[in-house]
C-alpha cells in the first residue's frame, strides 16, 4: 500500500464518540441554564479633579557623537570585483520558540494487537455527566481482520431515551495496515448504513447505491481510529478519506502535544491528534493514543459546531499482543 494512500469525525469523524455519543445523545438532552431576573442597580460615582501643573520644560538633548569607523577588509570578490556570499543551510525549526514548534508525529509503527477490547464511558458536557457506554472488540490472523463497536445509553439516559448503535468494519490486514472490505452502522429500527471498498478501482459504493471515488485510499469511521498509528509515519499533517456508511469526507489529521492522561482504565502517556474536515466546518475531534497501550485510543473526544462536547474515556483495556 503506499504511503500517500493513507493520510487521509464531521458526522463520519464524529469517529465512535460521535455515533456513541452524539448520535445517541441529540439536542433533546440539552439542559436548561439557570438564570436570575434578581440585579443590582448600577452605581455611578463620580470625582472632582484639580487641575494638573503644566508640564516641566523638556531638557536640551546631549549633543551627538559620531560613531568610530572601523575598517576592515573586504572578502575576495571575482574579477569584476563582486562578493561570492558563502551560504550555510540553517535548520529552520531551531530557529522558532519551543512554545511555537510544531509536534513531530510519533515515529514508530504500532502493530494492532491480535485480539482485544476496549470498555469506554460515554460522558457529556464539561462536568462529564455519564450518558452511556461502548466497548470495542477487535480481531486478526495477520491477514483478515475484524472490528465491532457497540454504544448503548445507560442509567437514567437510557430511561428516558433508550438508544443502541452498532458499527462493524471488516476487511485485509496487509503491512500491518487495513484495508476495510465492509463497514455497517446500525441504529435500531431499520436504520442502516453501509459502505463497500473496491479496491481494485479504489471507489466505495453506499448502501443507497451511490458510487465515489477515491484517489489515495481510505477507511471507515471505526477502522480509522486503528488505523492512525500507521497513518502518521508518512507526515505531519496528513489525510485521509473516511466513508461514514452516508458519504466519503476527507478529513486532515494534526499532531498535537503529548499528554499524560488519568483515565478510569489507568494513567497513560499519549500522542494526541485533532482531525477536521477539510472542507472546513465547526466540528472537531481528538483523539489521544496511548504509548504504553500499543498506540490504542483510550480517549475520543467530539465538539460540535454548537460546542456541545462528548467525551469517551477508556474504563477497561485487555488486548492480546
Amino acid at each position: 500500500m503506499n504511503l500517500p494512500l493513507r493520510r487521509g469525525p464531521v458526522l463520519a469523524l464524529f469517529a465512535t464518540l460521535l455515533l456513541h455519543g452524539f448520535l445517541i445523545l441529540g439536542p433533546g438532552w440539552h439542559l436548561g441554564k439557570l438564570t436570575t431576573t434578581d440585579t443590582e442597580p448600577e452605581i455611578l460615582m463620580a470625582q472632582v479633579l484639580s487641575p494638573q501643573p503644566p508640564p516641566l520644560p523638556r531638557p536640551p538633548s546631549p549633543p551627538r557623537h559620531s560613531m568610530p569607523v572601523v575598517s576592515a577588509p573586504l572578502p575576495a570578490g571575482d574579477a569584476a570585483g563582486t562578493i561570492t556570499p558563502t551560504l550555510e543551510r540553517v535548520d529552520a525549526a531551531a530557529l522558532l520558540p519551543a512554545a511555537l514548534a510544531v509536534p513531530a508525529a510519533p515515529q514508530i509503527i504500532t502493530p494492532l494487537p491480535a485480539n482485544g477490547h476496549i470498555r469506554y464511558i460515554v460522558r457529556r458536557g464539561e462536568g462529564g455527566m455519564v450518558v452511556g457506554r461502548a466497548v470495542t472488540e477487535w480481531h486478526h490472523d495477520g491477514h483478515s481482520y475484524r472490528l465491532t463497536s457497540t454504544t448503548e445509553t445507560t442509567g437514567i439516559v437510557a430511561l428516558f431515551r433508550p438508544a443502541r448503535v452498532v458499527q462493524t468494519s471488516e476487511g485485509r490486514l496487509e503491512g500491518g495496515e487495513l484495508y476495510p472490505r465492509r463497514f455497517v452502522i446500525d441504529k435500531g429500527d431499520g436504520d442502516v448504513a453501509s459502505a463497500d471498498f473496491d479496491w481494485a478501482h479504489q471507489r466505495v459504493t453506499l448502501g443507497d447505491g451511490r458510487t465515489l471515488s477515491f484517489s489515495d485510499g481510505a477507511e471507515d469511521m471505526l477502522s480509522m481510529f486503528f488505523q492512525l498509528m500507521a497513518a502518521a509515519q508518512r507526515e505531519d499533517g496528513f489525510q485521509m478519506a473516511v466513508a461514514t456508511g452516508r458519504k466519503v469526507e476527507r478529513y486532515a489529521f494534526e499532531w498535537l502535544p503529548e499528554e499524560t492522561l488519568s483515565l478510569p482504565a489507568g494513567r497513560f502517556k499519549t500522542w494526541h491528534v485533532r482531525v477536521r474536515a477539510v472542507t472546513g466546518g465547526g466540528d472537531s475531534t481528538e483523539v489521544w493514543l496511548a504509548e504504553d497501550a500499543m498506540g490504542l485510543p483510550v480517549r475520543i473526544r467530539h465538539i460540535d459546531r454548537k460546542g456541545e462536547l462528548y467525551d469517551q474515556d477508556a474504563e477497561k483495556i485487555e488486548y492480546q499482543k
